[in-house]
């Protein structure tokens, strides 16, 4: 705490000092236990560089693979329901009666010929369809920083402090809603920020700042007010003349728009959530239909049993597989219904903070007018024939679907050629001489250099 005794040896300073960074968080003033803040889930498998090509061998490792996979998400209910069917089979084998088994078995053969009035496909189709396409829309609206600092850094001009602050600010006004937003709707985010005094000590929001936010009484979220300030300071860039015209500063003004489109829309998508009784009544389908299959997946063994198992194989093999199926149907659902929290596949918001935050600030700042010197090409007046390899030349080129009506046209007059000379078209001739057209005009046309020419 400051000492207001203590005299100010800062006051002779002037005004348009740097402002010091701030000063690293005391994590005393958390409101969680210190390791709660940073336990993350590790990052599940990403597939995509295994899956470059689609050989078998590949297929078959990725089915394998434990971490975010389908056999971690459903091997615990697995499990219990495994456990639960052998408790019925047993009882059933060892502990009924005559009577009560040939009841049991009425029981199971009435329920498994009306299993099909729960319609687990059409249920879990319909709602994976929603669900996926909620998830891409969220995806979609998550907000990249890239246009709004590209376009910051291009149109608001000027390497004087005033014009670099300006150009910082308009940044960071647009991460601190985006951080506001996601603080609302993000449990890794709320842990990281848990109040506005937080966000001030990371840097995104000035002490000044946060005053004159807290100054703004609204009864609703004010997730607007740093785009006002951003907007409102590409006005004042244009009356200082840090920004040449309307159109460049409406050019601005309408990426910083489309971010903040962007963030309503993901706000919104959390306000109004999918009715609960949409997932309830999926959740409920599954797990009563394998709950009725404990009973009615049973090998019956009475020798006058209306359903006889023909062979008893004691494990219900082909229920495993369709539990394995329909309970990983449903847990990708799940699993995509609220990306906002944190599962190993949910959206990590704070990294992307960071992200936009770093190359925001570094697009307007640091690489703010670094342009290269202007040279001439190493193309410059002969074709262009970039490096190549064997390896990754294209072995043939695109010309057109319609441009066969040209080799067609050519085949036809050879052939009248032919019918005209008193012989005989012959088919294998065409298509040799074809082929050898083909190879001359491909030579002609795909020479590559092996480096790069000198200028």
């Amino acid at each position: 705490m400051t000492n207001n005794n203590v005299p100010n040896d800062d006051v002779g300073e002037p005004d348009d000092m740097p402002v010091k960074p701030p000063k690293i968080f005391d994590f005393a003033d958390w409101p969680f236990e210190i390791p709660d803040i940073f336990k993350r889930k590790e990052l599940s498998y990403n597939y995509n560089y295994d899956l470059a090509t689609s050989k078998s061998l590949m297929i078959i490792r990725m089915i394998f693979k434990w971490r975010g996979s389908l056999w971690e998400a459903v091997y615990k209910e697995l499990i219990v329901w495994i456990c639960a069917y052998t408790f019925v089979s047993l009882i059933y084998r060892f502990a009924l009666t005559g009577t009560q088994k040939d009841l049991f078995e009425r029981f199971g053969e009435y329920c498994d010929a009306r299993m099909g009035y729960l319609p687990l496909n059409f249920v879990l189709g319909f709602f994976c369809n929603i669900i996926i396409r909620r998830w891409l829309k969220l995806y979609t609206s998550l907000g990249n920083i890239d246009n709004i600092a590209l376009f910051v850094s291009a149109y608001v001009r000027g390497k004087d402090d005033r014009a670099r602050q300006i150009r910082r600010n308009i940044i960071r006004y647009c991460v601190l809603s985006q951080c506001l937003v996601f603080r609302d709707i993000h449990v890794g985010v709320r842990r990281r920020f848990p109040t506005l005094e937080a966000i001030a000590q990371a840097g995104i929001m000035l002490p000044h700042e946060l005053e004159k936010f807290n100054d703004i009484k609204s009864r609703y979220q004010k997730y607007w007010v740093s785009f006002n300030w951003a907007l409102e300071l590409l006005n004042v860039a244009k009356s200082e003349k840090s920004i040449d015209g309307d159109n460049a500063r409406n050019a601005i003004a309408q990426e910083i728009c489309k971010f903040r489109s962007a963030l309503t829309t993901v706000s919104m998508y959390d306000w109004v959530p999918i009715p609960l009784m949409y997932p309830q009544l999926v959740n409920m389908a599954v797990h009563t239909y394998f709950f009725l299959c404990v009973f009615t997946r049973q090998f019956f063994i009475s020798a006058d049993a209306h359903n006889k198992t023909e062979v008893d194989l004691y494990i219900p093999f082909m229920t495993i597989i369709e539990f394995i199926f329909y309970m990983g149907w449903l847990k990708v659902a799940m699993e995509l219904l609220n990306p906002f929290g944190e599962d190993a596949d949910d959206f990590d918001c704070n990294l992307l903070i960071d992200r936009n935050l770093a190359i925001g600030l570094t697009s307007v700042d640091d690489a703010y007018d670094q342009l290269p010197e202007v040279k001439p090409d190493v193309f410059v007046g002969r074709s262009v024939k970039p490096l190549d390899s064997d390896d990754t030349r294209s072995l043939k080129y695109h010309f057109g679907s319609a441009a066969q009506m040209e080799e067609i046209s050519y085949l036809k007059k050879e052939e009248n050629k032919m019918i005209a000379a008193g012989k005989k078209p012959n088919k294998l001739k065409l298509w040799m001489k074809s082929m050898k057209r083909k190879r001359f005009e491909t030579s002609a046309t795909t020479s590559y250099s092996v480096s790069f020419p000198t200028p």
